[in-house]
């Protein structure tokens, strides 16, 4: 924090105008890196579309140049040795499900992750003695990047480190996507039952296959030529006989893409 009078440093980041860019082809929009979180659950929020560059579900993605494949999330602490599965596509309820999956047409996607029990506290407590602390917000990225496929991991730090209760407020009852995943009981889930294995950064490099720069900022993401819209026929005359050419194209003379 040197420099920053007082304020986290995140001169790592590539920020424009409150959109975070990772090496994939999302662009996170919520929470922004170091904010101290809290409430009944952390509120997740990524644009996959690349600012409308890409298609959405339902919409066809398969795209031969550039699509995204999946996204997975998980909250990791390497000063507690945590890591907490938050969506991994493993069923097709919120967040776990399929994020592509979720919202559909909307080209921003919010993950609503329930806080697990051994995340609650009152902001009091002395460090070290619970699972509260500093975490990264853990995106994993399965996508393709102008016809070659990538597989990137960036980390965003926050801190749990605000009040959370024992049980979720009735509220959030109301949230879309519904906040997940709860215990049998409709309250909090036991850590151990979203725990994974804390992976090693030596792991973590040995998995990744990250682009040679980052998307939209320093490789203009290609994708290809669509041949749907565009004018119905071939040019017209002056003579009014406009009207021969109608219907040679059938109305796929219009390029839509390119990148």
């Amino acid at each position: 924090q040197n420099g920053n009078n007082g304020k986290p440093d995140t001169s790592a980041f590539n920020i424009v105008n409150g959109q975070i860019f990772t090496p994939g082809l999302g662009i996170i929009l919520a929470p922004q890196p170091f904010t101290p979180m809290g409430g009944d659950f952390l509120h997740i929020a990524i644009d996959v579309s690349g600012n409308g560059k890409l298609p959405v579900p339902p919409r066809n993605m398969d795209d031969p140049l550039t699509q995204v494949f999946n996204i997975t999330l998980f909250l990791t602490s390497n000063v507690l040795l945590k890591n907490f599965t938050i969506s991994n596509i493993t069923t097709t309820t919120p967040p776990l499900a399929n994020i592509m999956d979720q919202e559909s047409g909307q080209t921003v996607k919010h993950i609503n992750f329930e806080w697990p029990d051994c995340l609650v506290g009152d902001g009091k407590e002395d460090i070290g003695t619970t699972a509260r602390g500093e975490y990264n917000i853990s995106i994993h990225q399965n996508f393709r990047l102008n016809g070659s496929d990538h597989y990137s991991i960036f980390n965003l730090p926050i801190s749990v480190t605000n009040s959370i209760s024992q049980f979720p407020g009735a509220n959030q009852l109301l949230t879309k996507p519904p906040p997940g995943p709860l215990n049998a009981n409709g309250g909090r889930m036991s850590c151990n039952m979203i725990s994974n294995r804390l992976r090693n950064i030596t792991e973590l490099v040995n998995s990744v296959n990250n682009p040679p720069g980052q998307p939209y900022q320093e490789i203009p993401v290609q994708t290809a030529a669509k041949n749907q819209g565009g004018q119905v026929g071939g040019p017209g005359s002056t003579n009014n006989g406009g009207g021969n050419n109608g219907g040679n194209n059938g109305g796929n003379t219009g390029a839509i893409g390119g990148g």
